[in-house]
């Protein structure tokens, strides 16, 4: 243990796994809130090969790594590197960034992609919505008109 003589903290060795995102977590959280996993691979179909990744396993990773400001597939690897961060949000998969790569072009290349990513959408938004109304009822505020 290391005393600090200037800030009241101590700081101590652990063997436990930590994560250097640990703000993700919460964002990962609400993702797993809205069932986001299950939505994305409903919508998107079972992979093509029976060894192939399913689409919550490219989709849910590239979240994280855009929330935590990354700007390209390279910076994937930050979030397949953190195995306190996948093991805290039950990510037990993160495709290569080569795979990566490949399959948003697969999915850019075909309206098949983008009208997943639309149910999706419309799935989340109606369940953010029925939460939102749940909630101004509880509280006893009218509902909003536009």
């Amino acid at each position: 243990m290391v005393r600090q003589t200037v800030l009241p903290f101590k700081l101590e060795s652990t063997d436990d796994t930590i994560t250097s995102q640990a703000g993700l977590v919460v964002f990962g959280e609400f993702l797993h809130s809205l069932n986001l996993a299950k939505e994305i691979d409903r919508a998107f179909g079972k992979p093509g090969s029976g060894a192939g990744y399913r689409a919550s396993s490219y989709v849910l990773p590239l979240l994280l790594m855009l929330q935590g400001g990354g700007r390209s597939l390279c910076d994937l690897r930050m979030i397949a590197r953190d195995k306190g961060l996948l093991g805290l949000l039950a990510i037990e998969e993160v495709p290569s960034t080569d795979a990566f790569g490949r399959w948003l072009r697969r999915m850019g290349a075909s309206d098949t992609g983008l009208s997943a990513l639309e149910s999706v959408l419309d799935r989340v938004l109606s369940v953010l919505g029925k939460k939102l109304r749940k909630r101004r009822k509880k509280a006893g505020l009218s509902p909003v008109r536009g």
